[in-house]
């Protein structure tokens, strides 16, 4: 299973810089991803943000909030069962391992900290700090 932080999903609904490449990642991949109630926040409030800044208009944000919603109920995207006790656990060791080597925020620890608890075998994200502590915590890194 792939774990994609937030960001490599946002470029999914808006057209971003990799945004055309991760629409044939996504594709090419095949596979369910997982969406866990942390993303589900973090892409609310990037499309939220998005129409705070003037980027999109209120009929946009709901257009691409359908989108999602219809994505996952085609199967594009499954809610896996999180045990979020553990995810804090391991993202509070993550920071006292890697944030002082890596500059790590903090959602970008939770990110890894909960693909390490859903066991993912892959990890994608565009952020080099996040690749980094990725990477230091045994994930294997996908690439567009």
């Amino acid at each position: 299973m792939v774990y994609l932080d937030t960001s490599v999903l946002v470029k999914l609904y808006f057209r971003e810089e990799y945004s055309r490449e991760t629409e044939t990642w996504v594709k090419a991949n095949n596979q369910a991803i997982p969406l866990t109630r942390f993303h589900e926040l973090e892409f609310m409030n990037a499309v939220q943000l998005k129409q705070f800044r003037g980027e999109i208009g209120e009929n946009e944000a709901g257009i691409v909030i359908s989108k999602i919603d219809a994505h996952e109920r085609r199967g594009v995207y499954y809610r896996p069962q999180m045990e979020w006790p553990h995810v804090l656990n391991l993202a509070v060791g993550l920071s006292k391992n890697f944030s002082n080597k890596h500059g790590s925020r903090s959602l970008d620890i939770l990110h890894v900290a909960s693909a390490l608890c859903l066991e993912a075998d892959r990890f994608l994200t565009l952020d080099r700090r996040q690749t980094e502590l990725a990477r230091s915590a045994g994930l294997v890194l996908e690439s567009l």
